[in-house]
This record gives structure tokens, C-alpha cells and sequence, in this order.
């Protein structure tokens, strides 16, 4: 006997069906969905949710607003929500700036029983309220509202606070919540390596690299395995205050323990043994990473003419910067930074106008620094035609960053281009 469908019923599901299937394939556009949306809210029924949620993703994803305004619609239409339908809501409020609006979406799913998802969609919420720099908010809805709701929070969610904190530049209150969490096991979870990642990242960002060290050397004894990032985190941040014997003596211990540097690792050693003039120890380092079969990276080879060209030695640097591009490294625009201002230092106008020139056969536009080492030097020199010249023939126009440029030019050279804007080749002139 033939199945009997509704009156409607049918071409429901048919359209449902469709639209499932062209979300899947990736066919439907916000226009499309919003279309779409309106075919099937005047016949959905409970089965339609799927697809609702389908063109909900689609509108949300471009327009979060307008997806919270679907889905007071599919309210009105008295098609049961599902926790997915929910998930997405929060979203859209959290994107669309409102995550007042995100609080009640809540509620609905824990009274549904969906906690596991509500644990899912606090995520959302925590994200969204730790970008807006309110991360106080945030501990009180992991510490306080959560569990009100019998939502236990899990390491996902601390982690959000966890960067939220460090990010806002309170690495010191991150690392308070750990010890906290680590005492009384607070929402029944422990910290994670990713946790003491963001902590540890959070301090060597903020001077605290005392503090980030005796963090570090905390994880074995609370059964934390540093991975691959922690061990690079704590090496770089040791080399940036030239620690070097502290650095050292991390690299021995991932030795001990079978893991091998990788160019990170190596990038950073060789950075503080340049800043400190160390050139043995840096040969020492190149020796070790060509044992071990590690290629130097553009950060390397940009440490190395950063080096170079700071010690008055370009033609050294051009030589790395050739070899470089011979291996099949792309210089970035950093990287010709570096020679750029090598150069401007040396007043070698004619390798810098051939620098610039290559950079534009590689298709690579000068930045804003670079810009600014072209005016320092060419204002130093009091050559504001050749400067005119160099500008006007890249047709760059500067006038809207003007005032960018004056920021990043350096004080001693300010009273030079100062001096340049009120000769008969005006700064007018020079813009356009």
C-alpha cells in the first residue's frame, strides 16, 4: 500500500530536499537562501528544520543580523528550533555584535537538555565577549552562570579566558586561574598544554620572563608534556633578554627527550646570538642545523642580512639575498626591507633604486616602512627631485597616508623633510 502524504506534503519535501542537497554542494548565495527561506517558511513543517538551518548558516555567515531576524520568523512559523538551529543563533548574535541576544538562546537549549551543545554554544559566546575586550564578563559566565545552569564548563571554555586574559595583557590573572584550577579543580577540569602555551606566550609578551620560565618548568611536575610550541615559545623568549645560557639549556633538555629543533627553534637562537655579536656561537648553530637537516627559512636568511647590513657589511647581505633567491626562496617585502635600509645607511642611492626595481619585477609593492626609508634618505641628502622622480614614476599615490608617512619617518630626519616641502619643489608637487 502506497504511502500517504499531506496535502503539500510532497513538494515540502521535495523543496527541503533540494535545499539540502545545494547546500551541501555549495551552491546556495545569501540571495539564493533568502528566496529559498521565503518558499519554505509558508509550508514548513517539523521536518523542515534541517533545511532551515541550512539556509540560516548561509544568510548568518554574511549577514548575522538578518539571520537573527530568520529565525524570529521560523519562531512565528512554530517550527520547533533544534539545538543546532540554537548554535546557529548564538553565532549570528555573537558576529552581529549582540551577545545580550546570545543569553536567552541559552536558556532554550539547556531547558531543551542539550547540555553537551550548550557547552559548544558558550564557546561561541566566550569568544565573541574576550574579542570585545571584556574577558571580567566572560570569567563570570564560565565561573558563575554556567555552572548555575548545571553546565559544567570543560577545558575549551577556560582556554578562551585563558587567551582572552593574556591578550587584554593580564597574563598575571591567567596564571592565578591556573593555580586556582590546578588547587581545588575548579569545573572539574585541569589545565591542558595549550593552556600553559597561551599563559606562558602571554608573560614572554609582557616582560615576565621569570615567570614564564618557572611556568615552563612546572609542566612535568603537574603531568603537562611541552609540545612542539612550548618548546620554541620559551627558547625564543629566553633569546629575546639574551638568556642565552637558559635557551641552551632548554634546547639539551628537548634533546634528552628525542625531540629534534626545527627551524623555528634554530631561528631563534641564532637571533640572540647576532644581537649580542656572537658570530661563532651563530656559526656553531648553522653547523648544528646542517647536521641535523634543517633548511634555513626567509627568517633566517632575514636575520642574517639584518645582521649584516647593521654592521655596515650590504655587499655581505646582497650576497646571502642572491644566494637565497638561487635556492628558491621569495624574499618578502620585509626582507627587502632590510637591504633597503642597509643601503640608505650607506647612502648607495644607485643599489637602492635597483633594489626598488627588482621588487617590482618580482611584483612586490614597497610598504609603508619602505617608503618611509626612500624619503629618510633622499631627505638627508637634500635630493627631493630624485625623491619626486622615484615616487612619480611608480605612480604612488601618497597623499592619503601623508600623515602615516610623517609618523614613521625618524625625528632627525623630520627637520630635513620639513625643510624639503618649503623648497620650490613643494611637497604638493612632490605628491602629485
Amino acid at each position: 500500500m502506497s504511502r500517504r502524504f499531506p496535502p503539500g506534503a510532497m513538494s515540502r519535501r521535495i523543496l527541503e530536499r533540494k535545499i539540502q542537497d545545494r547546500y551541501r554542494a555549495g551552491h546556495i548565495g545569501t540571495d539564493d537562501a533568502l528566496n529559498l527561506f521565503d518558499e519554505l517558511i509558508q509550508v514548513a513543517g517539523p521536518s523542515s528544520v534541517r533545511a532551515i538551518n541550512c539556509l540560516l548558516t548561509v544568510v548568518g555567515r554574511d549577514c548575522p543580523a538578518l539571520g537573527v531576524s530568520l529565525f524570529n520568523r521560523v519562531a512565528r512559523a512554530k517550527v520547533p528550533p533544534h539545538n543546532i538551529t540554537y548554535g546557529i543563533l548564538v553565532d549570528c548574535c555573537c558576529r552581529a555584535g549582540r551577545m545580550d541576544l546570545g543569553h536567552p538562546a541559552m536558556g532554550h537549549v539547556i531547558k531543551l537538555g542539550f547540555t553537551a551543545e550548550a557547552i559548544v554554544n558558550f564557546s561561541h559566546l566566550l569568544k565573541a565577549i574576550c574579542a570585545e575586550k571584556k574577558t571580567s564578563y566572560a570569567m563570570d559566565i564560565v565561573l558563575w552562570i554556567m555552572p548555575e545552569f548545571n553546565c559544567v564548563p570543560n577545558i575549551f571554555s577556560y582556554n578562551i579566558l585563558f587567551k582572552g586574559l593574556c591578550n587584554e595583557r593580564r597574563s598575571q590573572e591567567a596564571l592565578e586561574l591556573i593555580n586556582i584550577m590546578v588547587e581545588d579543580g575548579r569545573g572539574c577540569c585541569r589545565p591542558d598544554v595549550v593552556t600553559y602555551n597561551t599563559v606562558i606566550d602571554g608573560l614572554l609578551k609582557e616582560g615576565e620572563v621569570g615567570k614564564a620560565y618557572s611556568l615552563f618548568c612546572e609542566m612535568p611536575q603537574r603531568g603537562i608534556s611541552p609540545d612542539d610550541v612550548t618548546w620554541n615559545s620559551i627558547i625564543s623568549g629566553m633569546c629575546k633578554v639574551h638568556a642565552m645560557d637558559k635557551a641552551e639549556d632548554v634546547l639539551e633538555q628537548m634533546l634528552d627527550r628525542g625531540i629534534l629543533p626545527d627551524v623555528a627553534t634554530y631561528n631563534s637562537l641564532i637571533h640572540g646570538y647576532y644581537s649580542l655579536g656572537q658570530c661563532e656561537e651563530v656559526d656553531r648553530i648553522f653547523k648544528e642545523m646542517s647536521r641535523n637537516g634543517v633548511q634555513p627559512d626567509i627568517v633566517t636568511y632575514s636575520i642574517q642580512m639584518d645582521y649584516l647590513c647593521k654592521s655596515g657589511r650590504c655587499t655581505e647581505a646582497r650576497k646571502i639575498f642572491d644566494s637565497m633567491i638561487s635556492l628558491g626562496q621569495k624574499p618578502t617585502v620585509t626582507t627587502y626591507n632590510i637591504l633597503l635600509h642597509g643601503y640608505a645607511m650607506e647612502r648607495s642611492f644607485y643599489d637602492m633604486n635597483c633594489l626598488i626595481e627588482l621588487m617590482d619585477d618580482n611584483g612586490i609593492s614597497p610598504d609603508h616602512y619602505g617608503y618611509n626609508i626612500l624619503i629618510s634618505a633622499y631627505a638627508k641628502e637634500e635630493t627631493v627631485v630624485i625623491l619626486r622622480k622615484t615616487v612619480t614614476s611608480r605612480k604612488v599615490w601618497l597623499a592619503w597616508y601623508m600623515n602615516d608617512y610623517l609618523c614613521f619617518i625618524y625625528m632627525p630626519d623630520y627637520y630635513f623633510f620639513n625643510k624639503l616641502s618649503l623648497m620650490p619643489f613643494a611637497l604638493l608637487s612632490l605628491l602629485y
